[in-house]
């Protein structure tokens, strides 16, 4: 139901409902009488077909994470502790809580014997024992932070001071005979209560990553009482021995967080409630702008099967309005995602930086709270099905699913086949993906239009934004697909952190929208672009949706709106072409990922989203302009300059309520040191397509499918989206009989990895650990020579070198040992805590760049600590050939030595020496290294002072630097660029000096030169610059090598000597 009025004068921290209307009172009435918050029970008849025993696994999950480790180091946040409440509420209600109240926690509130959810114990044993196989940033840092708080003993709470209490309402019970509705009948407590765990899960984990102690609670696990909290908090009253509502009766679910942040607490509400508030006009028109007693519940005058928006209006055609070519749609690896590629390096190594470990969403404390549920949901989105299938319809499954999902609370649904063309290639392992279902669910969840009233698209809240709407598809999918499964069919949820499925033409198939300017983003008409999508794949026959047409197509080619709003440049302001057998806008994604990754003053963006002439409130007074919208879109220029007239896109600071804080080098939260991305419509700016460059990567460009780099060639990327042709010309060389316009993909090429298991982990002293490795399919793995090491990918953005420490002439296995480097670059910590055994794992072929000299006569090799490691495959390699060599290991102590007692059992031991400087054995280097002799060859490895010692030494007495040999822990990092001061001269002779610490754009709008800056990081071209004569260092992302030679990106690129002199055609 469309609202009167609007809610822009809101705050979010007040919340939908106008609470501010209740009467409230100073003291608490007595508790006493109270029964306690029932015990749900998930569990259902085996012949019921109900959807509550999907549901259980779900809730068991978040009943299983929700307490956890604290970070160590306590975040910089206000200090009022009523903004402190009030910023909390507003997460709260951005996650879509009814009502949420804060309350002290007193000993009284205190369970006597707390509440576990059987099903817990389990859960933990999948979160320890399953090993994901995604590609998602981070995915495994947060399978090691699960698994290490599941095995950590649950502490006492009785130092929390304070309770968040949220209350989850019901919607309309579905009747018994209501289409669409069989399984979701009787389910309304379970749905609030999981839909108020998330939200206290999430709340719980972002006070701890704040640095505050905090647990959530919900109605199967808990350790304090919920209808007393209710009560102490406002969100219900006393009524006999049960709690209610004033609006709302006894038709809700309570969850809670309790923490030891400091808050300011709400009062209870008053016995009795005047006439004012029942009855307010708040309360039943919804003059405030929010929930009202009429639209409160979207479903009290719909059935769930036609969901909440007028669906059936749409106009329904038998293809969609983008041009498909679908014999010869390409089908590209996982690998190809632009997320997974800036991981692995293929992007650069400032991108990979942004990439690493999820930094892009760790990088914002409300996301980082997110995602550690989003990973834990990865374990439950497929399974196997049950052994006995319930037969069903496919016109009664399709009702059904639509039922549910809308029961749920998903936003928009939409059935379709699911061709092979719209499954990856390959999966996250490099593995030929076969589909396995012809049928598609597509859900879409709306990002929230208040949130994002307030925020400019790209500033701190952005990413935050789009993990609610993965997290809610993750949960509502997830148990959709669970209950499929549970059906008899097989059946699996694609997520933004595991799927392999592409949603964007399953979402047109399905009629859930349209292709916009936007690209990849699927326009729906009742949401607009402010969407996230997720997809369930099954073999449960169902009756298929067809695609829609509102008239998009003609809007966005008249709209470019989100193209001149686009900070990195990256929306094509030209008409739609094909790419990889399909039309579409195609936006350059390699710019989009870049910006989103590393923007300095915000994480991520979705600013296209968020200044879209369809991003709308959903009031009646917007009725006019989306009927014109779809009825003449024709007029999309004119209602694209009202929209600019009205300032739709323009920031509202009514509705912000998140901290602009940023993970800081300690782990804390505090300001950004960054201005915040906070931008105003740039109404003057005129984007010509004529004057931007963009890259694309269709299947001929795509990366090999295996977990290992494979480098960007940017250059290549430009002249593919110059060779793009429109669809009609498209089709008209296909009926030529021509095929060099079809993009194909080909992945012939030899693995560059092997996949392997861990078959052995040995913990050693001195924070060593050494790893058994053996072929994941038992057979012989590649030969390899002494020296060798193996480029391990420890994550996609850990790739490691090690070196092999085993004998040679063992094929059955790889060895390597591991030092934890505890102020490293995080590769070693990261593999100490998940290559356990039994995981599998992807290494290189073994590469050697340190192997013996064959001629000598004696090897002498000194291995210091964990250099020791590549002596002992030299021994291995020396003893079977009956070569002459000493070896001599080296530690500080004894007690840290790992390789101590690895030597004693070796044909080879005899000729071994161990050195402890504790024990007064140091290596004595003037005795250990002996005249030069020819033949004679030193082989060294270990600390940088142990080596520079015994070099030093060799060379001091004459070996000459081909008898010496070494190999280093670590190749010195890239140097960054460094600034130096220049000139600018202007076609008209004026010149300008540019300050190191200047940008040339910097100095040029300084002295009052007007220059178009968009990204401020050379991404999206706006403030190129025509050179006429000077040597450039070009260091922006958007230029080919051809344009370098006479044009420059202002916001980044200089002179390429100090003080050298550029001239410009500005």
């Amino acid at each position: 139901m469309r609202k009167l009025f609007s809610d822009r004068n809101r705050p979010i921290h007040m919340g939908r409902f106008p609470t501010e209307r209740l009467m409230r009172s100073l003291v608490c009435p007595d508790l006493k009488a109270l029964v306690p918050w029932p015990v749900l029970d998930f569990q259902r008849p085996a012949a019921s077909s109900s959807i509550v025993p999907a549901m259980a696994e779900f809730q068991a999950m978040m009943d299983a994470v929700r307490d956890g480790r604290a970070n160590s180091v306590v975040s910089e946040i206000p200090s009022d502790l009523q903004e402190r409440s009030n910023h909390l509420k507003a997460f709260s209600y951005f996650n879509d809580i009814a009502m949420v109240g804060v309350t002290a926690l007193a000993a009284d509130d205190h369970l006597a014997t707390p509440r576990l959810n059987p099903e817990v114990a389990r859960l933990a044993h999948a979160l320890s024992t399953r090993q994901t196989k995604t590609l998602a940033a981070g995915i495994d840092m947060i399978m090691a932070d699960l698994k290490e708080s599941m095995a950590a003993k649950l502490e006492s709470i009785s130092h929390h001071t304070g309770a968040l209490v949220f209350l989850v309402d019901y919607r309309r019970d579905p009747r018994p005979d209501e289409s669409g509705c069989d399984w979701v009948q009787d389910a309304q407590a379970e749905r609030a209560a999981v839909l108020g765990m998330e939200t206290a899960t999430v709340l719980a984990n972002y006070l701890r990553v704040l640095g505050f102690s905090a647990r959530a609670h919900s109605a199967t696990t808990s350790d304090v009482e919920l209808s007393r909290l209710a009560v102490k908090a406002g969100v219900a009253e006393v009524e006999g021995n049960q709690i209610t509502h004033p609006w709302l009766g006894d038709r809700f679910g309570l969850a809670a967080v309790t923490t030891d942040m400091p808050l300011a607490y709400d009062q209870p509400l008053a016995a009795v409630q005047p006439k004012s508030a029942l009855k307010s006009l708040d309360w039943i028109f919804g003059r405030h702008g929010g929930a009202s007693r009429g639209n409160h519940d979207p479903y009290a005058a719909r059935d769930y099967v036609s969901g909440a928006h007028p669906f059936e209006t749409l106009k329904r055609v038998e293809t969609p309005t983008t041009y498909m070519d679908e014999p010869n749609i390409a089908r590209v690896p996982k690998r190809t995602d632009m997320f997974a590629r800036a991981q692995f390096g293929d992007m650069g190594p400032q991108v990979q930086k942004g990439a690493t470990g999820g930094h892009y969403v760790r990088k914002a404390a409300p996301s980082a709270a997110q995602r550690r549920l989003l990973g834990a949901f990865v374990l439950l989105q497929d399974g196997e099905p049950a052994q006995d299938m319930q037969q069903i319809s496919p016109e009664k499954a399709g009702e059904n699913i639509k039922g549910a999902s809308y029961f749920m609370g998903i936003d928009a649904t939409g059935l379709s086949r699911c061709p092979e063309w719209s499954w990856y290639s390959h999966d996250a392992r490099g593995t030929p993906i076969i589909p396995p279902h012809g049928h598609a669910v597509s859900m879409i969840v709306d990002q929230g239009f208040e949130t994002m009233e307030g925020a400019s698209g790209d500033d701190w809240i952005s990413v935050a934004q789009s993990m609610r709407a993965y997290l809610r598809f993750s949960l509502f999918g997830g148990i959709l697909a669970q209950h499929i499964r549970n059906m008899g069919y097989s059946a699996k949820a694609h997520t933004v952190m595991d799927g392999e499925v592409l949603q964007p033409p399953l979402l047109l198939l399905s009629g859930l929208g349209e292709v916009s300017r936007i690209g990849e983003v699927i326009l729906n008409p009742f949401l607009g672009p402010r969407l996230k999508s997720g997809t369930v794949t099954t073999s449960l026959p169902m009756a298929h949706d067809k695609p829609i047409d509102f008239g998009l197509q003609k809007f966005c080619d008249s709209c470019n709106k989100c193209a001149r709003e686009c900070p990195s440049g990256a929306i094509t302001a030209g008409p739609k072409l094909m790419f990889n057998g399909y039309e579409i806008w195609k936006s350059d994604s390699q710019k989009c990922a870049t910006y989103r990754i590393n923007t300095p003053g915000g994480a991520m963006c979705g600013r296209c989203m968020k200044t879209c002439p369809w991003n709308l409130e959903g009031l009646f007074s917007e009725a006019p302009f989306r009927w014109a919208a779809m009825n003449v879109p024709q007029m999309a220029p004119v209602l694209a300059k009202l929209d600019d007239m009205v300032g739709h896109g323009e920031l509202n600071p009514v509705k912000k309520w998140w901290w602009d804080l940023e993970l800081t080098e300690d782990g804390a939260y505090a300001p950004s040191l960054h201005v915040a991305n906070a931008r105003a419509l740039q109404k003057d700016l005129d984007l010509k397509y004529a004057d931007q460059t963009l890259a694309v990567y269709p299947a001929p460009l795509a990366p090999h499918p295996y977990p290992y780099p494979s480098p960007m060639d940017r250059e290549a990327g430009i002249e593919a989206y110059q060779a793009m042709i429109t669809a009609e010309a498209y089709q008209a060389k296909s009926a030529s009989g021509a095929q060099d316009h079809l993009h194909l993909y080909q992945s012939d090429q030899e693995a560059p990895v092997i996949q392997m298991i861990v078959d052995c982990v040995t913990d050693c002293a001195g924070g060593v650990k050494k790893y058994r490795l053996v072929a994941a399919d038992a057979a012989d793995l590649p030969v390899w020579t002494a020296g060798a090491h193996l480029d391990i990918v420890v994550a996609p953005e850990f790739l490691r070198q090690y070196s092999l420490c085993g004998d040679p002439a063992d094929r059955s296995c790889y060895e390597i040992a591991v030092l934890i480097e505890p102020e490293g670059r995080g590769g070693s910590k990261l593999m100490h805590r998940i290559f356990e055994q039994g995981r599998r794992v992807f290494v290189s072929k073994p590469i050697n760049h340190f192997g013996l000299e064959a001629q000598s006569n004696l090897s002498l090799l000194f291995g210091g600590g964990i250099g020791v490691t590549p002596m002992i495959a030299f021994a291995h390699e020396l003893d079977h050939a009956g070569r002459d060599f000493k070896m001599m290991y080296s530690a500080s102590r004894l007690d840290s030595a790992a390789f101590d007692g690895d030597f004693a059992a070796q044909p080879w031991a005899a000729k071994t020496s161990k050195h402890y400087s504790d024990q007064g054995s140091r290596l004595d280097i003037a005795v250990a290294v002996p005249p030069y002799a020819p033949g004679v060859h030193i082989y060294v490895c270990g600390p940088d002072a142990y080596m520079s010692a015994i070099l030093g030494h060799a060379r001091a007495i004459g070996y000459p630097d081909a008898a010496l040999h070494a190999e280093f822990f670590a190749v010195p990092d890239m140097l960054d660029w460094v600034n130096l001061p220049f000139e600018i001269e202007r076609s008209n002779g004026q010149k300008l000096a540019v300050n190191a610490d200047q940008s040339a754009s910097d100095a040029l709008i300084a002295a009052g030169i007007p220059v178009d800056v968009k990204c401020s990081d050379g991404l999206c071209g706006v403030c190129k610059c025509t050179v006429i004569a000077g040597e450039v260092e070009h260091r922006d992302f958007v230029l080919s090598a051809a344009q370098r030679e006479t044009t420059i990106i202002l916001c980044q690129s200089r002179a390429l000597q100090e003080n050298g002199v550029l001239i410009l055609d500005i």
